[in-house]
């Protein structure tokens, strides 16, 4: 079953502009509301980047649809930290709260805390912290957690009702088995035929391992969407999120500045692979089909457009309803 989600962005985005524009999207037919949680943005010049937990917070009370956070749970953020917010989310708004996390950015994590850990380590850290957050949401005695990174005593009092998915950022095959190992889904921003013929694979081998059946896992493409009648302008605000192609603005770079400065150096055609960049809700259909015949399950638009107002209409009235009678 095809499930759509969409980013009110408040990295593009004043966040009083995000949360109205959350009613529209779920009456458009959205399902889930995401943010990434992020310290910097992308880019520099008229750049945002609110709290995304506050956000969230905003949609669940503001719609009655689901929410999901996206961030590093093992180095700005601690793993006890992030399981006590979701769940008290998770509580204030039973069976609506989505846990997505990776391992993370440096304009996230080495921003602000100076610290910018191997690979290896940032891997562990997040195999360590899924593991912590889940004995959190699910103990009922007092106890201490002891692993290699974190040393943790105590109970979450208010515990989530019902488990709480937990979706695992990957765009490598290493990374896509450690998401079918321990989460209950992937997240991706790779190409299609990159999900198809590699990832998808190498996250089913990892959930088969864990003994779980792939086929009831979810499968995430988060994908950077810009829609205007004008094609220029589309491609112009595009353009600016083309950091998230460059591997050094992940673990090198972290000055939102000098990321603007890079991503004038992608190709069109790059980003054109990889993002939608539509002038006609046809367009964003042909996009949205490619990741839906890799196998993805559910479709995060990351909403980049130059006018946000003009895409609920067209989701809402072209798009998703394009999808749904094709389920």
């Amino acid at each position: 079953m095809l499930s759509f989600g969409i980013l009110p962005a408040v990295l593009k985005y004043p966040v009083k502009d995000c949360v109205r524009r959350a009613v529209q999207y779920e009456k458009a037919g959205f399902e889930v509301l995401w943010e990434g949680d992020h310290f910097l943005p992308w880019y520099h010049t008229e750049g945002h980047a609110a709290d995304a937990y506050v956000a969230l917070t905003a949609y669940l009370q503001t719609t009655g649809i689901k929410s999901a956070w996206m961030g590093c749970p093992c180095i700005r953020q601690q793993p006890a930290d992030v399981a006590l917010r979701i769940s008290t989310m998770a509580a204030l708004y039973p069976g609506r709260v989505i846990l997505g996390v990776g391992t993370g950015e440096q304009m996230n994590e080495k921003a602000v805390t100076g610290r910018w850990p191997s690979t290896r380590e940032r891997i562990e850290r997040l195999v360590e912290s899924i593991e912590l957050i889940r004995k959190l949401w699910t103990a009922t005695e007092f106890f201490r957690f002891k692993g290699k990174y974190f040393d943790t005593q105590g109970l979450i009092y208010d515990r989530p009702e019902s488990p709480i998915p937990i979706f695992v950022a990957a765009s490598g095959k290493r990374m896509m088995e450690i998401a079918g190992r321990y989460g209950d889904g992937f997240i991706t921003i790779a190409p299609p035929s990159l999900i198809k013929n590699e990832l998808i694979p190498a996250f089913e081998r990892g959930a088969k391992e864990a003994g779980k059946d792939p086929s009831r896992l979810e499968r995430c493409a988060w994908i950077c969407t810009s829609f205007h009648p004008d094609s220029e302008q589309a491609l112009k605000i595009a353009r600016k999120f083309a950091g998230l192609l460059i591997p050094e603005c992940y673990t090198v770079q972290f000055d939102p500045r000098v990321i603007e400065a890079r991503a004038l150096l992608v190709r069109d055609d790059a980003m054109k692979e990889v993002f939608i960049i539509a002038t006609t809700p046809d367009e964003i259909i042909s996009g949205v089909e490619k990741y839906v015949n890799a196998g993805i399950t559910h479709i995060i638009l990351d909403e980049i457009s130059p006018d946000p107002s003009l895409t609920p209409k067209i989701y809402r009235e072209k798009v998703i309803p394009y999808f749904r009678e094709k389920r």
